[in-house]
């Protein structure tokens, strides 16, 4: 659609890059306007920061050659090839471990990334649209726009966006709010967006028309994880949702 943002001479800018920056910045930004109410110093709110970024780089390219099935892609250009859910996991570990190391309460502080999470994933979704990857199957509806080669395809991007933002607001609106006057326990919001997530990633996937890999029983991977995601945290949502 539009890969190039800026061309000087040899130098080249991609668009996707940008956006995806840019989605890592609105996350980031929109946390630490809340760093207070997280109970984080600055010092320790980047150190978490550096440790999530860390985390969600080396677990996508992970997960990316756990879906290609080809481990050389871990030392290609770190500018691509990423797998989202696999970024996820290496965040939450890191998060984790960081939470571990320095006494946070990490049900509390997933919460807040519960709502950054769909606001920078969404900008960087964008990303993926001007660089024409993540595209969608053929389509005859009139808003489907021409990708790789097809003149109407689903503009999956933009409904996996359009999906996030409105998730980030849903999570915002309703969990956090719960969370905050102790209606829920700490880490539901957090649960409340995976499960919200597993949902919009799965329907997505039906109209996706790239080459994602071979999962089971005919799903994609990344529906096989959403399953297993939405099992899992609407588990433990059912069970710990309510105060003690």
């Amino acid at each position: 659609m539009f890969p190039v943002l800026l061309k000087i001479g040899s130098f080249t800018l991609a668009t996707y890059g940008v956006l995806v920056a840019a989605g890592y910045a609105t996350a980031i930004w929109w946390l630490e306007r809340r760093r207070g109410d997280m109970g984080l110093s600055e010092d320790a709110f980047w150190d978490l920061v550096y440790w999530l970024f860390a985390g969600a780089l080396i677990g996508g390219k992970l997960g990316y050659a756990i879906v290609e099935r080809d481990p050389s892609v871990l030392w290609h250009d770190v500018r691509y090839g990423f797998v989202f859910y696999g970024g996820f996991v290496g965040a939450a570990l890191a998060g984790y471990i960081q939470s571990r190391r320095k006494g946070f309460s990490f049900a509390k502080l997933s919460d807040y990334f519960g709502v950054a999470l769909p606001i920078g994933h969404a900008i960087g979704r964008l990303g993926c649209l001007a660089a024409g990857c993540c595209y969608g199957r053929h389509t005859d509806l009139p808003w489907g726009i021409p990708l790789n080669g097809d003149p109407s395809r689903h503009p999956t991007q933009l409904y996996e966006a359009a999906a996030l933002a409105a998730i980030a607001w849903i999570v915002a609106r309703q969990g956090l709010t719960r969370v905050r006057d102790g209606r829920w326990r700490p880490g539901s919001a957090f649960l409340l967006y995976v499960m919200l997530y597993a949902v919009a990633r799965f329907l997505v996937e039906i109209v996706r028309g790239d080459d994602r890999g071979t999962g089971w029983f005919g799903l994609s991977p990344s529906q096989v994880v959403a399953v297993l995601a939405l099992a899992a945290a609407g588990t433990i949502f059912a069970l710990r949702r309510k105060p003690a």
